[in-house]
């Protein structure tokens, strides 16, 4: 039955009204189609909307096979007109990142990348590593292939020029120098040790050294230690000597590969199954900086001409864009891409196919690097289908447990008590499917009421939006257990999942796997996979509930701590809380120093040191500092 509501939306269209074509425009455009929940199943770019969409709905049984599932599934479709070809092929990627369409083609960990980040707007600007590159005037350099990668640098960074790493409050609070600082990794702007244009100096050597134009630092850093000696400043010198010397080793470690203006990504493609791994060398100032490595997943019919033009349109969306790409294929719409690449890297950008030469051998090396790639995925997923056999068959469960995920219980004391939910994906922690659950509807330390609310909220959502795992862990035994499984049958979706409970151990019994209708709990050996995988996921949903549990009661318990002070409201509160960062700080700061946060006149200032001495509740000034050491 067709869904007439989605339909008679403005730009939705029936999927079995085929007269419905002569009403699509001649242009070029965007066309999505969602199935009956109005999920996206698939995002598509034309040059001819209309001849597209009729090679679809009008293809009958010759339809390929991937094209026969999506129709299938499809309820409407759903057209955006463009103004031109180009900005289809923008309008597509943009799409496809935000919905991840079943049927699209997609690149895999693509928020993974990270960034080198420096708030040049900010006095003396910090280095950090974030996520996202956004347009708010920072400098951003990246990305980097992994984590490990940006904790190199960041050393490297902190070794050679003293760039402070610390947040902005952390450096606000900071009454004297760091053990960085100490150890000579930190310029302590935070005591003054540094003036702000001599910081400003460091800056822009930093931006030289992450840049790769390491000659033109070189150059800037001797003139430097010239001008100090000429000047008697020795110190100073010896100080930009041993900088210059640090430098060049770091260069020696480098491979050089090309001549100085050379800017290439270097793009290898090995694909198998539904599966392909992409290998991007990275060649700036000629120098080989690394090498990214991805993996495209939902690939059913494509060719590697098309697997190369998507790749492309999601992973520079993100990534800095070179002078040059270097392909293994010509693609069909390289103009188009190649146009789109120029606008946003604001100079124009060759995508390039070799046959020989210097450029055709880095090809080489980067689809051998994806090949190796891939075997490391495919090797990945053998040992995942081993392990999930064993667990299919220890646990007599009716699914494979591709998708899993595990339910804790967070509470102190009858406080704060918080729901946890983690999802792992072929044994592996799927992030975007944590989520934490406020209890709302239950008092007091009743476990089994707070489990059967969080698996009534997530099967109620999961039910509407036909997302629900293969098998749900519960962290508890019997009783937990027998609630999920109530919730469960009074929900209609007995059978559609399996459910597991997953008792601590008490002496040395060994921890006790329990399921419906088992008469006895199963004991595994302590190294057996199914026990271990079980484990991993049960430790995780608890390490994520306890973080946010601990978040929530020392927020509540800083508040109340302040609540009692005449004149300090939520807003003071929480402009507290932000300059200083936890209630050890506050404690531990004098009046003047309370002073300078905004908003707390002198006398307030003076109010709030003397409400925590005449409380008595202050702790060691010992145990304080530390306290304070060890928060961020």
């Amino acid at each position: 039955m067709e869904d007439t509501t989605s339909a008679a939306k403005p730009g939705r269209f029936g999927i079995s009204n085929i007269t419905s074509l002569a009403t699509v425009p001649n242009k070029s455009g965007v066309y999505l189609f969602r199935d009956i929940k109005d999920t996206v199943l698939y995002v598509g770019k034309a040059r001819n909307l209309r001849q597209r969409l009729a090679s679809y709905l009008v293809a009958g049984p010759s339809a390929p096979p991937k094209t026969g599932l999506i129709l299938r599934r499809a309820s409407t479709f759903e057209i955006i007109v463009t103004a031109t070809e180009k900005e289809a092929l923008i309008l597509e990627a943009s799409l496809i990142k935000k919905h991840r369409p079943k049927y699209n083609i997609v690149l895999r960990d693509d928020k993974a990348f990270l960034f080198l980040k420096i708030d040049i707007k900010r006095p003396f600007p910090r280095l950090s590593a974030v996520r996202r590159r956004v347009k708010d005037g920072a400098l951003y350099f990246g990305p980097y292939p992994s984590a490990g990668a940006v904790r190199e640098t960041l050393r490297s960074i902190s070794f050679l020029f003293g760039l402070r790493t610390c947040p902005d409050r952390s450096m606000r609070a900071r009454a004297r120098a760091c053990l960085l600082h100490q150890i000579g990794r930190c310029s302590a702007p935070c005591i003054g040790a540094i003036s702000e244009r001599d910081y400003c100096d460091l800056v822009r050597q930093v931006k030289l050294f992450l840049m790769g134009r390491t000659d033109s630092l070189l150059k800037v850093l001797k003139s430097q230690m010239e001008e100090a000696s000429e000047a008697l400043e020795f110190e100073r010198a010896a100080v930009l000597r041993d900088r210059i010397h640090s430098i060049e080793k770091v260069v020696e470690r480098q491979s050089i590969v090309a001549d100085m203006y050379a800017d290439w990504d270097i793009i290898g493609l090995a694909r198998s199954g539904n599966i392909s791994a992409l290998a991007v060398l990275r060649v700036r100032d000629g120098i080989m900086q690394g090498q990214d490595i991805h993996h495209l997943s939902r690939i059913i019919e494509e060719t590697d001409r098309e697997i190369l033009s998507l790749f492309i349109r999601q992973f520079y969306q993100e990534s800095p864009v070179p002078k040059e790409i270097i392909l293994p294929e010509e693609l069909k719409d390289s103009g188009l891409i190649s146009e789109w690449l120029s606008d946003m890297a604001g100079r124009k950008v060759f995508l390039k196919r070799p046959v020989r030469g210097l450029k055709c051998r880095l090809l080489k090396m980067a689809e051998t690097n994806a090949g190796q790639a891939l075997l490391s995925i495919e090797r990945q997923h053998e040992v995942w289908q081993e392990k999930a056999d064993i667990i299919m068959d220890v646990l007599n469960l009716k699914r494979t447990p591709e998708r899993v995920e595990g339910v804790d219980i967070s509470i102190t004391g009858g406080e704060f008590p918080v729901g946890s939910l983690v999802a792992f994906y072929k044994s592996q922690p799927d992030k975007k499917g944590y989520r934490h659950y406020n209890i709302k509807g239950v008092r007091g330390t009743d476990d089994y009421a707070m489990i059967r609310e969080v698996m009534l909220r997530r099967i109620t959502r999961g039910k509407e939006e036909g997302d629900l795992p293969d098998l749900f862990l519960i962290d508890g035994g019997r009783g937990q257990l027998r609630q999920a499984v109530e919730v469960v049958e009074a929900s209609g979706l007995s059978g559609k999942f399996d459910l597991v409970a997953l008792a601590k151990e008490t002496g040395n019994k060994g921890e006790k796997i329990f399921r419906p209708g088992w008469p006895e709990p199963l004991i595994l050996p302590r190294h057996h996979p199914a026990l271990l995988f079980l484990q991993q996921v049960r430790d995780e949903a608890h390490r994520f509930g306890i973080n946010f549990h601990r978040k929530k009661r020392d927020g509540k318990r800083l508040y109340s701590r302040l609540s009692g002070i005449s004149g300090v409201g939520p807003k003071r509160q929480q402009a507290l809380f932000r300059h200083f960062g936890s209630l050890a700080r506050i404690r531990e700061a004098s009046p003047e120093e309370i002073s300078k946060v905004p908003g707390i006149s002198g006398e307030l200032a003076r109010a709030i040191h003397e409400h925590f001495i005449s409380r008595g509740d202050e702790e060691p000034l010992a145990k304080l500092r530390l306290k304070a050491m060890r928060e961020p």
